[in-house]
C-alpha cells in the first residue's frame, strides 16, 4: 500500500516541480524593466513551498499504512 501512495505522492512532487519551474521562468523572463515585484516574490514563493513541501512530506509519513488494508 505504501508504494501505491509512494507513487501518487512522486507524481503530486513531479507536477509541483514543473508548475515551480514554470512560475520562476515567467517571472525571469517576462519582468518589466525597472520592476523590482521578482526579488520580493521569488523568496516568499521559495520559503512558502519549502514549508509547504515539509508538511508534504511530514504528513505522508504520518499515514498509517499498516492499518489501512485491515
Amino acid at each position: 500500500m505504501i508504494f501505491i501512495f509512494g507513487g501518487i505522492f512522486l507524481v503530486f512532487i513531479g507536477v509541483w516541480v514543473f508548475f515551480t519551474s514554470a512560475v520562476i521562468f515567467h517571472l525571469r523572463k517576462y519582468i518589466l524593466p525597472g520592476w523590482s515585484a521578482p526579488k520580493l516574490v521569488l523568496p516568499i514563493f521559495f520559503a512558502l513551498s519549502a514549508i509547504l513541501f515539509l508538511f508534504a512530506i511530514y504528513f505522508f509519513f504520518r499515514i498509517p499504512f499498516g492499518s489501512i488494508g485491515n
